[in-house]
């Protein structure tokens, strides 16, 4: 098995080298815009950690503390958890798991300010023909809405969002309109 920093490490790389990088789906822009400055700020917490797809999501469990932690720190945009073993965790098993925890940590008022989404080798998730999802390991990216909302404002007087759905767009944000005439290309599987 791969060391924590070896795990880090290769998840690094896969966004500088694709999440990172400017693609003309998204309007020349990167795949995430943010990504970089984030990385570079240090303000992305990575963890390591072999979550259970049955967690019961208990408020002093692992996953649960982890977040709670990252509230605390004002100064971080990004909780991002990876899992070291793809195989122990399959892509619908994940799906289904983040979507557990966005249900959980919509009903706690303390975390009712936080989105949760997920990454995987065999991800779906998919716009204008880009698997922006697929990572080299399974993750859960823990963000705050209210920094949501901003980057994607932010976005809105670029075409960044011409391939997006109206169901991404609230993923990503708030509920807001298309901002494009374009009709957007419908997605492999769509968001939560």
């Amino acid at each position: 098995m791969k060391t924590r920093d070896d795990v880090i490490a290769e998840m690094v790389r896969w966004s500088e080298d694709f999440i990172e990088q400017s693609h003309p789906i998204f309007g020349g822009l990167p795949i995430c815009p943010f990504a970089k400055a984030a990385r570079l700020r240090q303000s992305i917490r990575f963890e390591v950690l072999c979550f259970d797809a049955a967690d019961p999501f208990e408020p002093d469990g692992r996953v649960m503390t982890l977040i709670g932690e990252f509230l605390e720190d004002g100064k971080l945009e990004t909780l991002f958890v990876i899992h070291p073993e793809p195989a122990r965790i399959g892509e619908r098993a994940l799906e289904a798991w983040v979507a557990r925890l966005n249900t959980r940590l919509s009903i706690w008022a303390v975390t009712a300010g936080l989105q949760v989404f997920e990454a995987h080798p065999e991800s779906e998730f998919c716009i204008g023909g880009v698997y922006t999802r697929r990572s080299p390991y399974p993750s859960f990216q823990v963000l705050r809405r209210s920094l949501l909302k901003d980057a994607s404002d932010s976005l809105l007087g670029s075409s960044y969002y011409d391939h997006f759905t109206p169901e991404m767009l609230r993923a990503v944000g708030m509920p807001r309109d298309k901002p494009s005439t374009r009709m957007p290309e419908t997605p492999v599987r769509s968001a939560r």
